[in-house]
């Protein structure tokens, strides 16, 4: 009798998040060719992004329906790579804060929902949380910086009240995670000291148990958390 075939082991899936021009698609790509890893895009570069602002609750849930199934098929993706480390160009983490961030602009934003239906999908199998993140922040005047170098974005992605509120709460969730679960990185350092720090974290492996559910992000007292520094070296 033939023994059955070893499951096959997941690889370690290591998200990278931050706001726009903090250099995440630079930073994975470095990273995956010092590690022998796989880089997989981000949201963006898979399918066309809800269109912003979106009119009503039905249109912003409807797009994180959309975003859900393309975190299914970079997932999909995912488990069919031989590899140990997988890099991910932005999370869920990304799509959550981005609804509580979009609503302080006041335009129509669930944040509930979209912690909800991720978190839902996970439990469901048909997405793998994260094992790790790393999060870059850059000050505002380097962003701007880097926007009039790099070439225009929508507006609301630059305004002030949105990226305070998108490091806020995405800051509020990495709170919550044990150290050896999350980096906050200085993207205003070189590239290859952030690859340089990046890849001596991802050198040891965690200890604490896998973060899954994002709808605590939702649910805790920012008050109650240690904001993370960015790691400078």
């Amino acid at each position: 009798m033939t023994p059955p075939s070893p499951a096959p082991v997941r690889p370690q899936l290591v998200a990278l998040d931050g706001g726009c021009f903090t250099g995440k698609t630079t930073l994975a790509t470095v990273l995956a060719s010092q590690l022998d890893a796989n880089a997989v895009p981000e949201y963006a570069d898979l399918a066309p992004l809800p269109p912003y602002p979106p009119r009503t609750l039905d249109d912003v849930r409807s797009g994180l329906d959309h975003l859900c199934r393309l975190e299914q098929q970079r997932t999909d993706l995912t488990r069919r790579l031989r590899t140990d480390l997988v890099l991910f160009d932005r999370s869920p983490l990304s799509c959550i804060a981005y609804q509580q961030a979009i609503g302080h602009l006041g335009v129509p934003a669930d944040p509930h929902y979209a912690a909800g239906i991720f978190t839902d999908a996970v439990h469901a199998g048909t997405t793998l949380p994260p094992d790790r993140y790393l999060y870059l922040r850059l000050p505002r005047e380097t962003v701007l910086a880097r926007q009039r170098h790099r070439g225009p974005v929508q507006p609301h992605l630059v305004d002030p009240r949105f990226t305070a509120a998108n490091d806020h709460a995405s800051l509020r969730y990495l709170a919550m995670l044990p150290d050896d679960r999350r980096l906050i990185l200085d993207a205003d350092r070189p590239v290859s000291q952030l690859a340089a720090t990046a890849a001596a974290f991802l050198a040891t492996p965690p200890a604490s148990p896998v973060p899954v559910a994002w709808t605590r992000m939702l649910d805790t007292s920012h008050g109650q958390l240690r904001t993370p520094a960015p790691y400078r070296a």
